[in-house]
Formats: C-alpha cells, sequence, structure tokens
C-alpha cells in the first residue's frame, strides 16, 4: 500500500515536483480498522514539507467487525474542528470508494501527544492527571453542546450505521435503537452470554428523562485521547460518531474507566466532580442512575456487532478472530452489569 499511498497524495497535490514516503508501518490498535502510521516527504516551488499521516482503511468485507463509514467519519472530524475548540486531527484526503487504495480509506493528520496512560496516574503525577481528566470533560461538554445544525447540517449521522435507528426525536430514538439490539441479539442464534438478553429487555423500564440529542463521539473513553503537558492534544476514532443521546458517551467512558482501571471521571473535582462539571458546562443534567443505564445502553450498542461477528464466524462467514478478542471486555463486565440490573448477591 506505500507505493498506492504515494501516488494518491500525488495525484492530490498537483503543486508537488515529487512525494515520498517514509516510515510506513501498520498499527496496533484501531480494532475495526486498519490504522497505519506514515510521514509524507513533499518537493514543491523548491521547499520540503514533512507531512506525519495516520491512515485508517477499511479491512477486507469478510473481516469486518464494527462496520462503520470512512466518509461519514472523514465528514465529522473535519466539521468538528471548524465548528469547535476540540484539538481533532486534520482530515487530509478520502478515497471514499477504495479506487486508489483498495479500500475507502481516509488519510489524516497525525497529531502529538502520548495515548499511554500509565505514566499519567502513577504515584506523583495527580496534579497533570487531574488537569487531563478535567480537559477530557471539557471536551465532550463542548461536543454535546454544539448544534446538530452545525455537526450533520444533512442528517446523515441520525441512522449512521444504516440500521433503521429514527432520531426524529428522543422517544424514537430510544424505542428504535432498544428495537435494534433486540432483533440483532435474535440473529445470533446461540447465546454464550445471557445476561446480554436480560440487559436489552431491562432498557425500556428504566427509560431515563428525555434530554435533547446530540452528536456523540460513540467510542468516549481512555484509549482514545492524546495528551502532552496536562492538555489534551487529540481527540481521535471518530468512526462511531452519531446522532443520540449525548448520556451515551458519558455511560460508556464509565464502563471503560471500570474496564481498564483508569478511572477519568474520578480524577475530575471542578464543580465537585466530572458529572457536575459536565452538567454545568454542557446544561444537561445527568445523574448516577443515567450512567447506570448508558452503561448498559452504549455496551448494548458495541454488542451488536460484535456478537454478530462471533456469529458469522462460527458460521463460517468471517476468518478474523478478533471479533473473539474484542469481546472480552463485554464479558469481564458482566458481574458490573448484573450490579446495575440489580441481580441477588451481585457484588463488586
Amino acid at each position: 500500500m506505500e507505493a498506492q499511498l504515494q501516488r494518491f497524495i500525488q495525484q492530490n497535490r498537483p503543486d508537488a515536483e515529487s512525494v515520498r514516503i517514509e516510515d510506513f508501518q501498520l498499527l496496533a490498535g484501531g480494532y475495526s480498522q486498519e490504522t497505519y502510521s506514515a510521514d509524507a516527504i513533499v518537493e514543491s516551488g523548491g521547499s520540503t514539507e514533512t507531512l506525519p499521516l495516520i491512515i485508517r482503511r477499511d479491512p477486507p468485507p469478510d473481516q469486518d467487525i464494527l462496520p462503520t463509514d470512512r466518509r461519514l467519519e472523514f465528514q465529522i472530524t473535519q466539521r468538528v474542528g471548524e465548528q469547535t475548540d476540540i484539538p481533532v486531527a486534520t482530515p487530509y484526503l478520502l478515497d471514499e470508494k477504495g479506487e486508489s487504495l483498495d479500500r475507502p480509506a481516509m488519510v489524516i493528520e497525525r497529531l502529538r501527544g502520548s495515548a499511554d496512560l500509565t505514566p499519567l496516574f502513577a504515584p506523583g503525577n495527580e496534579d497533570e492527571l487531574e488537569a487531563v481528566a478535567t480537559d477530557f470533560c471539557e471536551r465532550i461538554a463542548e461536543l454535546h453542546a454544539t448544534s446538530l445544525d452545525s455537526l450533520d447540517p444533512e442528517g446523515d449521522f441520525r441512522d449512521a450505521r444504516r440500521v433503521g435507528i429514527d432520531a426524529s426525536s428522543w422517544e424514537s430514538y430510544m424505542t428504535t435503537s432498544m428495537e435494534f439490539f433486540v432483533e440483532s441479539y435474535k440473529q445470533i442464534a446461540f447465546d454464550p452470554l445471557p445476561v446480554f438478553f436480560d440487559m436489552y429487555a431491562s432498557l425500556p423500564n428504566r427509560l431515563p428523562k428525555p434530554v435533547p440529542l446530540s452528536m456523540c463521539h460513540g467510542d468516549y473513553q481512555p484509549s482514545n485521547f492524546l495528551y502532552e503537558d496536562g492538555r489534551i492534544t487529540g481527540v481521535i476514532d471518530w468512526e462511531a460518531a452519531h446522532v443520540g443521546d449525548p448520556r451515551e458517551d458519558i455511560g460508556w467512558l464509565y464502563q471503560l474507566s471500570r474496564i481498564t482501571g483508569f478511572d477519568l471521571a474520578g480524577s475530575v473535582k471542578a464543580d465537585g466532580g466530572f458529572l457536575q462539571h459536565y452538567t454545568k458546562l454542557s446544561g444537561i443534567p445527568v445523574t448516577e442512575e443515567d450512567v447506570g443505564f448508558f452503561q448498559v445502553f452504549s455496551s448494548a450498542a458495541l454488542a451488536a456487532p460484535i456478537l454478530d461477528a462471533v456469529r458469522r464466524g462460527l458460521d463460517g462467514e468471517a476468518k478474523n478472530f478478533l471479533s473473539t478478542y474484542m469481546l472480552q471486555p463485554l464479558v469481564s463486565a458482566q458481574p458490573g452489569y448484573c450490579m446495575i440490573l440489580g441481580y441477588p448477591e451481585a457484588e463488586e
């Protein structure tokens, strides 16, 4: 793909006398997409420009676990960068149909900063941890407070996965989402995780109070940001962005913080803590009960395609074992789900 990338950039930089690709490598992570890093050395008008790049490309169809749209990911990254102060990568090029890079792909800026949270949570770094966690809280509050008219004027993100979600109102969004969770579960034809159906079935009976729908990141958690010197330098991986209940992002953050052990929310002290600080900035009230509900709701949204990928693997339709790897955090989270659902004798 290195030579294809060089030609793709050259075709889209008619001013360039030459383009050279260096340090091209496949990155670990970015689980649902193939993710590469490279430097593009562009010679133009007697000057040299080095572009640090990230390339995100669809996997082969029989290895696709979380089907998402590179055009939408490119578009939301661009609009968030234009309409908010949230630090995101500059989108450079989109190969929407895979005509240049074999499969749909996008080329974006490689941001500076670290994704390793281990040093941040080490003893003695409490001040930096609080600063980064507070910044993380403020970024998601800003996203949720940003007008949908500016981020999704065409309505493309109201059913970003094209599964029949109706986001014309909060009530219809919640109803069609929960119907999708149940119907997707019925298609798997096996029952390795009985608690999941209980999760889905419990949701309609525990609905929180409605709030205005907003743009959701869709995977707002400790693995999807970069930081440096006590500040967020980039919010990354916007592939799951969609119009939904903003509390989905909060529930998923709490869920992944629990699984990873990196408690970002618990590190925020402003206004009495994460939920209070978020509510003050966004104007969206969030209770502890809301967090529990949306831990289940957001997990159900992720579980649906993962369980389908496992089913396809068992049926011989898919070849990628990554779905089993991605299933692991959902399995390990089951005791927490049992507590949220109120199972007898469910304990930490």
